[in-house]
Parts: structure tokens; sequence; C-alpha cells
């Protein structure tokens, strides 16, 4: 997930104020730490003391950026309610994006700089538990949040924990899952409420569904975006999970031999992704860009068909009201396993902090049912609590409730632990190749695969994973 704000840091004592501005976000990676000065995960928890009664504990939370909406309420709301019930805690939050956070938790953790409290992508995880730079929870969820817990998806909370222990807490969840046009599905002669149930359906659709000027795809049946590397990868990442597989299998594995790049499973998803640019030709290899900067793909109507998160209902209701009714939502489509990307946002704490028991006072507030409902409601984000699936008054939406169906019928998962950034943008580069016919299936993911584990081995040795 990835947002835009006007703002760059916030103090929070009573009131708050606001300066600075950041640059658009981009694709990002975990920076590795210039040192491994940070505690051990279990060593900072066993040292950490209650402050005493009447000093004032300062905590640095590092916040992604949000839209205006959503800042609104955490600057106004959220963060005033927190110092209300706690008035011995300052929190300073200092604001990121996806494109600095690396950077600024390299230097911080080289520094001595407190990451008292961050927001992070649960993919992000692996390699800095790896590094002992965040601090488990487990036991501060034993002590004192038993009966929290067991609102939150399991599956989503699992996917922050390394070596079984548990990293972070989710609040929002980046879901997505087969989107489409129910006019276009109309006109096309297909069932408007029901969207393809495998892949050969998908196939079927799209040929009914793509359009043409000549040789060039005026609407594409199921638009893949292959433009950027890592956009690559995740098309046929989407397909590697539906057909039983993964990059690294079991999903948790930092050993280089459990790479599966390079297995029938992977190259059978991986020709199904050529064959619908080259074979069937249902869409373009880089993508299609809307006319109108407001719209996406489907509310301009220049697809049929595409994986979207549920950021696209918003974008409809915003931008193309008048085309809400049009817009549908499908359980992702199957070869061997019904499955699609589910990936929280999660709030860790940084293992040199000198506050643990005042930080989980915070990550308790930034993830409590007002919290996230206040912060998830005004853009249509989907929650990772049960109760505020089924309650929340925005959650009553039948299109997000069918993104909601992604986690609740555990279809959801997220690319392996031990794959940073990086290597996800590499594989992507040999998806491209073989997406453009300059190497063979078999060739792209034998030298996808070779590279890959050398950049597992590389990260074990460099992390102690």
């Amino acid at each position: 997930m990835r947002r835009l704000t006007r703002r760059d840091m916030l103090q929070v004592t009573g009131t708050a104020t606001l300066a600075g501005a950041l640059a658009a976000c981009g694709g990002a990676t975990p920076a590795p730490a210039a040192e491994q000065g940070a505690e051990p995960a279990a060593e900072a928890a066993a040292t950490t003391a209650p402050a005493a009664s009447g000093t004032q504990v300062e905590l640095r939370y590092i916040k992604l950026a949000m839209d205006v909406d959503v800042e609104k309420f955490f600057v106004e709301t959220s963060m005033p309610a927190f110092q209300e019930a706690n008035p011995g805690i300052t929190v300073t939050v200092d604001m990121s994006d996806w494109g600095h956070l690396g950077e600024k938790l390299m230097t911080s953790f080289a520094g001595g700089l407190p990451v008292d409290a961050v927001e992070t992508g649960s993919d992000w995880v692996g390699p800095y538990a790896a590094r002992k730079q965040f601090l488990a929870i487990d036991d501060m969820i034993e002590s004192d949040y038993q009966d929290e817990i067991g609102d939150f998806y399991a599956d989503m909370v699992d996917i922050s924990r390394y070596q079984g222990a548990l990293m972070g807490m989710p609040h929002i969840l980046d879901i997505r899952t087969l989107c489409y046009r129910k006019d276009f599905f109309e006109e096309a002669g297909l069932d408007p409420e029901k969207g393809p149930e495998t892949w050969e359906d998908l196939v079927e659709y799209c040929l009914k569904l793509v359009q043409y000027d000549g040789d060039n795809i005026t609407r594409a049946g199921y638009l893949m975006s292959g433009g950027a590397p890592v956009d690559a990868t995740f098309e046929y990442w989407y397909l590697l999970v539906q057909n039983g597989t993964d990059v690294v299998v079991p999903w948790g594995s930092w050993d280089p031999n459990d790479v599966q790049v390079d297995t029938p499973e992977s190259h059978e998803a991986l020709q199904f992704l050529v064959d619908l640019v080259n074979t069937h030709k249902v869409s373009p290899v880089t993508g299609m860009t809307t006319k109108n900067p407001d719209l996406g793909p489907l509310s301009e109507g220049i697809t049929a068909m595409n994986s979207s998160g549920a950021s696209v209902v918003g974008n409809f209701k915003r931008y193309a009201p008048d085309k809400l009714e049009f817009l549908g939502v499908a359980p992702p489509p199957m070869k061997v396993a019904r499955k699609h990307y589910a990936c929280p946002n999660v709030h860790c704490i940084g293992a040199n902090t000198k506050n643990a028991n005042a930080a989980w006072t915070l990550l308790k507030h930034i993830v409590s049912k007002e919290t996230i409902t206040g912060m998830l409601s005004p853009e249509n984000y989907t929650p990772p609590r049960k109760s505020i699936a089924a309650e929340a008054e925005y959650m009553q939406d039948p299109l997000l409730k069918a993104f909601q169906a992604v986690p609740e019928n555990g279809w959801g998962t997220t690319t392996p632990q031990a794959t940073e950034w990086p290597t996800l943008e590499n594989i992507g580069n040999y998806v491209q190749a073989a997406l453009r016919l300059e190497m063979t299936v078999q060739e792209a993911l034998a030298k996808a695969a070779e590279d890959t584990k050398r950049t597992i081995a590389e990260l074990v040795e460099a992390t102690g994973a």
C-alpha cells in the first residue's frame, strides 16, 4: 500500500503541529542496517520497565503517509484521544513514505535513534526480525491482549511471525482479487454476477471480452501490468500461488534450497501468462494507460477484468459514480488453489526502544476497533479485524464484503518472508523477458531461480536468519 501525504512531521502532545512535504511514494525495499547494533528482541523486552511515576515518556512513531481524509482523522481524533488517555506519554510522529522508509529505519538503527513504533508492510517484517531489529510481542499479548487477538484474522496475524515469534500487529489489509465490468460481461453474453472460476474460464472470458482496433487492443480482456519488473512479478506470482506453489516453499523458509521458481508448476504459471499476451492476445505486456488520470482501467473501461485492490471501490464512488453499478468483485480464479494477494500493513516495535511498555500501549491504540474504523472508512480500506468487517457501517457495502471474503475464506497470502523487494524485482526482469519472447519460460525461470537462491543466501549470511 502506497500513500501520499502533505505532512512531514507531527508532534503530538495535547495538540498537533505539522510542517514539511513528502516526495511521491514509490517502490521500496527494507534497507540493510549499517551495523547490527540493536539488541535481540528477547533481551530488549526483558530490560524494559514501566516509567517511574511522574516521568514523561517520549515515543517516536514512524508513520507512513496518509490520504487527506485519513490524515484528518489521525491528527484531529486518533492521536488526541491517545494523548488524553495517556497524559504521561508524548508521541513524536515522524512521517515517511515507502520510498524513504528503508533509509529511515537504517539510519535509526545504525545511529541509535529509537524506533518505538513503526508502520510497515508485513512483508518487511522477516528481514528486520532476522537482524534482531524488531521486538517480539508475544509476552505482551499473553499479558493483556488475549481477549482482543482473536478478533483478528489469524492468517493475517501469522504473516508477521518470524521463527514462530510475533513481530507486529496488522491494522489494514491490502486485499486483491479479480474485478470486472458487469456491463461488458452482459454485452458478451456472460453472467454479470459471476466471474471466471478457473484459468480455463479466464481465457474463455477474455476471448469474448477483448476488443481491437486493427492489431491494437482497445479494451483488454484481462489487463495485466507488466511494464515494471515488480508489477510483472506480481502478475506471475498470482498465478504461482493459484497453481499450488510459491517462490519459496514452505512460506517461512530461509533455505535457498526451498526456492520453487524453477519447477513444473512455476513453468505452467508463467506459460499461462505468456500465452495470455502472445497467443490469446488479450492484454498488452506493458498494460494500458487511462486518458483521465483520476480513473482506473476498469472505471475508464479500457479493460473488462483485472486484479485490483479494494481502493477500486473508492475510485468508482469518487470519480465514476454513474458506473458503480457495473463494478463486479469475484473470488480469485484457481488452477489448484483459490488464492490471491492479501498483505497487511503492520505496526512493530523497534528492538532499540527504551520504553517497550509505553510503545505497546500505543500499538494497542493504533489497532483498536475505534482507530482502525476511523482510519480505514474514509477510503473504503479493508480491515484485519472480524468485528469491523461485520459491524462497521462502511463495510456493509457488498463490494467490500466481496473483497473481505478473501481473508475470511483463507484465500489470502503474500510473498514469502525471505523474498525482499530486490529479489521480487529481479524475478520480474525474467518474467518480462519471457513475456517479450526474449527468453523461453524454461530459460527465464532457470535464471530467476539461480538468482533468487543467491540473493536469499546472501541475505541469510548478512542477517544470520
